[in-house]
């Protein structure tokens, strides 16, 4: 399972999948220099909003994990780790206790 983890719980294989979606629809008012405003009301198209010009300029420039490599030392990236693999035993605990009050 690429995304998620299988567990045993009572003798029974559970699969626990795990997705977090994060979506906002609000706006932000932005300051641009004039300069930098003619070019994006040069680049948007009929029909077009500011934030679809915006999205279709930047596509496919979205951030990656790797453009972070570097950024911690190996200590700091043990204890990523570590705090990781606490909070899903943590879950894990949790979803065995509700799973089993479930009966």
């Amino acid at each position: 399972m690429p995304w998620g983890f299988e567990v045993s719980v009572s003798g029974r294989r559970v699969e626990i999948a795990q997705m977090h979606i994060h979506r906002c629809m609000g706006s932000k008012t932005i300051s641009l220099e004039d300069s930098a405003y003619h070019k994006l009301r040069a680049a948007k198209r009929p029909g077009e909003s500011f934030s679809e010009t915006v999205l279709r300029i930047l596509a496919g420039k979205e951030p990656s994990l790797l453009d972070f490599r570097g950024l911690l030392d190996k200590r700091a990236i043990l204890e990523v780790r570590e705090t990781i693999a606490r909070m899903k035993e943590e879950d894990l605990r949790i979803f065995k206790r509700r799973l089993t009050r479930g009966r």
